[in-house]
């Protein structure tokens, strides 16, 4: 092995050093379902996205207790009727209104009170987060 001189760049990475990692790739593959992370983020929190041939696309994860939640892009008609419910009940929030009218919960839609009521705050977090990426970027 030729030697080196003091303050050289090394001739070979030392065999005892682990390997390198190799860089993720995002968006990731697709699974057989169309699903795939779009992100590092989207991985390490869980959520799954999925685009149509139509522009449409979903969100999906799965919260603390196992349920599975599909978020959907709202369309301008869902703004009206996001409208139309607040001028009904002016408690109602905009963004938590929203939520709920994008949100399958076990393929069920819930009332906007299930997502401040009955789902643990880091589930309300994981689910807005996947909600503001569609609907509000």
């Amino acid at each position: 092995m030729p030697e080196e001189k003091k303050g050289s760049v090394p001739l070979m990475e030392n065999p005892s050093s682990p390997p390198h990692k190799k860089a993720k790739i995002y968006p990731a593959e697709k699974d057989a379902d169309g699903f795939y992370y779009a992100s590092e983020d989207d991985e390490t929190n869980g959520i799954l996205s999925k685009e149509y041939d139509n522009g449409s696309a979903v969100k999906k994860l799965t919260l603390s207790n196992g349920v599975t939640a599909i978020i959907r892009r709202l369309k301008g008609r869902d703004f009206i009727e996001t409208k139309k419910r607040i001028q009904a009940d002016s408690d109602l929030d905009p963004d938590n209104l929203g939520l709920a009218m994008a949100t399958l919960i076990d393929g069920k839609s819930q009332p906007p009170e299930y997502y401040l009521d009955d789902l643990y705050q880091k589930d309300y977090l994981k689910l807005f987060v996947a909600y503001g990426r569609l609907n509000l970027e």
